[in-house]
């Protein structure tokens, strides 16, 4: 095909060769460096536990979207369906359901059975592998509902038979295991800490050990399945994603052991950048690796599946992000008073203009496989949307972390979120840029 023939077809189809290796890097970065921002602002008031992971994943399934669209492939790529944002989101909150907290003085050698009352030495290291095992099951299981997002084998009732099965029974056993051996996952136990009332921090990490295992043992069961049916791009997705938790989890807690050797600034934040940072960059690298655009186009979400799926799951992520910053916001300024009044005002204020948007984008889509032919390269949802989405979190995150007065830790932290998201903004900039260049270049290329 000539150059001057393949710059008119794509100036017609508004379809763009693949990301070149520059865009690619720029997509890490951007991954990375935004995750740092949404892992930081996870924990902060307003975003505890799931909620916070909500936020998280909302922030990366946008970010995800976004990029699969933005050149007009998404269709064909094998994880741009609409169902990324369920897989992603659901995934990461899912693990801010286990709490490890508990950890965090092994790896500075002590060993808490009350708090700081009663404390013993142990092993640095047995709080590096808790945190690993961790991180583990955190993205393991968001790159579990990911590869199912985009299988690339059949599946049909049997598969989900097997997932739901091996899923259940692999985090039934893994809970078991630590109740036969728990000597193994439990420092001390055998000198009887752990059946002490007074000993509270020792029972919180016996239910943290439990917890942990009935996560670790679902994506354990859900990556037998795959390797099982031998569907080896769902297996890689899978292990690219828990090892890209895993690695900055564990290795970030080496902030902690920092905590009084300098300045006043929040080492546990330091960490939680750190996690999101090799978070967001193992997001980068499985776009990269496994969401090329290949193959025909595949079909968007029916109307059914979004209205029972997809469009509810946006729905109360974006919800639980803009309930928990102001929830957040008012307990940062000290009015607590207020909050439970103002808040349900704020409730059905999201829920009327939420509910108007969510009628419309499901009225939008096809209602039938013909029809959905027909659209295939229709986004599930336009990138503006997806880039106002990304505001709304960014702007949650803000609300959330300006105290007032700021100690030196806030004043950091702020510069730091400052650079990450204007960082992130520039390089996102650039490749719309040079998206823009290869629609108006005569070979389409820019």
């Amino acid at each position: 095909m000539s150059h001057g023939l393949r710059g008119h077809l794509l100036k017609e189809t508004g379809i763009l060769p693949d990301y070149d290796a520059a865009d690619y890097l720029r997509i890490t970065l951007i991954m990375g460096l935004m995750g740092a921002f949404f892992w930081a602002i996870r924990g902060t008031r307003g975003f505890g536990g799931e909620s916070g992971g909500t936020l998280a994943g909302l922030g990366w399934a946008s970010l995800w979207l976004a990029f699969s669209h933005l050149r007009g492939d998404g269709a064909r790529r094998p994880y741009g369906s609409a169902w990324m944002l369920a897989a992603i989101v659901l995934g990461v909150a899912a693990g801010g359901l286990t709490g490890y907290g508990v950890y965090i003085s092994w790896l500075n050698g002590v060993y808490q059975m009350n708090g700081n009352e009663v404390a013993r030495g142990i092993a640095p290291w047995t709080g590096y592998v808790m945190l690993f095992i961790c991180g583990i099951h955190w993205g393991g299981v968001t790159g579990s509902f990911m590869a199912w997002a985009g299988p690339a084998k059949p599946v049909g009732w049997r598969v989900w038979v097997a997932r739901i099965l091996a899923g259940a029974g692999g985090g039934a056993f893994a809970a078991m295991l630590v109740g036969w051996f728990p000597s193994v996952f439990l420092p001390f136990y055998n000198e009887g800490y752990y059946q002490i009332d007074a000993y509270a921090t020792s029972a919180r990490a016996m239910r943290s050990a439990t917890t942990i295992a009935q996560h670790v043992g679902p994506f354990l069961g859900f990556l037998s399945v795959e390797l099982a049916r031998r569907d080896w791009r769902a297996v890689k997705v899978m292990l690219v994603m828990a090892f890209g938790f895993a690695i900055p989890f564990a290795a970030g807690g080496y902030w902690h052991t920092l905590r009084g050797a300098g300045p006043d600034i929040d080492w546990w934040k330091n960490w939680e950048m750190t996690i999101g940072l090799g978070g967001g960059l193992a997001f980068g690298l499985a776009f990269y690796l496994f969401n090329r655009p290949t193959g025909p186009p595949r079909r968007p979400a029916l109307r059914l599946e979004r209205i029972v799926v997809v469009g509810p799951v946006l729905w109360l992520a974006l919800g639980t992000v803009m309930l928990g910053a102001y929830d957040g916001f008012m307990r940062l300024h000290g009015l607590e008073a207020s909050v439970a009044l103002r808040r349900t005002t704020v409730f059905w204020i999201y829920q009327c203009a939420a509910g108007c948007a969510f009628a419309y984008w499901a009225y939008r889509a096809p209602d039938t496989a013909a029809a959905a032919r027909r659209e295939s390269d229709r986004p599930p949802l336009p990138v503006v949307a997806l880039t106002a989405i990304l505001a709304i979190v960014v702007l949650a995150g803000f609300a959330v972390s300006i105290p007032d007065p700021r100690r030196l830790a806030d004043t950091v932290l702020l510069a730091l979120y400052s650079l990450y998201v204007a960082s992130s903004a520039m390089l996102f900039a650039t490749i719309i840029v040079r998206r823009r260049a290869s629609l108006t270049s005569p070979d389409g290329v820019s």
